[in-house]
């Protein structure tokens, strides 16, 4: 998967648990940039030069448990643990959904195809890149309307409440949009 699309189910995750707990704005925002903490091993491979990493060191339980508990010894912040932990997840659960899969115990059962999941998306088939994008922008429209619709109040089954439904998905959409580039552009100033 695309990094928009990482991006965008972190955002996802982060508004779901903030829809319910009230985590705020922050925790989002840290989903978000989590969701995109696994393909570390990407950037080991293609632009450190590092071999074969990618989908291995970074995509795997074992790397999702040390960085957050990393990230929870160095500032004392179970919120940090929750939105890391909740970010990488998002990023293999949506790894899952392609034909590559995931290990999620690598290295174990990788020599025996064990405890992997996959699925139906190959992200070298034109169709699917179309697929992702779609499924890109209907995540990162839910994310948005989630963290907007929380605050408001109406009646759903009315004119009013519906338009104000399709407002919201648009403006979450718009917010989102403009989250997702600019984790994205962190992100390519890190150098990552």
């Amino acid at each position: 998967m695309k990094l928009r699309t990482h991006i965008a189910f972190g955002l996802l995750f982060g508004s779901l648990l903030n829809y319910f707990l009230e985590f705020g704005f922050g925790f989002i925002m840290l989903t978000g940039f989590a969701g995109f903490l696994p393909d570390i091993d990407w950037a080991m491979q293609f632009k450190w030069g590092m071999g074969n990493r990618h989908r291995t060191f970074g995509h795997n339980i074992w790397f999702i448990l040390a960085v957050s508990l990393i990230g929870f010894i160095a500032f004392r912040s179970y919120i940090l643990l929750l939105g890391l932990l909740l970010g990488m997840l998002s990023h293999l659960i949506a790894d899952s959904l392609t034909v590559s899969g995931v290990y999620w115990l690598y290295p174990y059962g990788k020599d025996e195809n064990k405890f992997q999941t996959k699925g139906p998306f190959s992200m070298y088939d034109e169709n699917n890149k179309e697929r992702e994008k779609i499924i890109g922008t209907v995540v990162l429209t839910l994310a948005g309307f989630l963290f907007f619709i929380k605050e408001m109040e109406f009646v759903l089954l009315s004119v009013e409440g519906v338009i104000t439904l399709g407002v919201v998905a648009f403006i979450g959409y718009v917010l989102m949009n403009k989250i997702d580039e600019v984790i994205k552009k962190l992100i390519r100033e890190l150098g990552l």
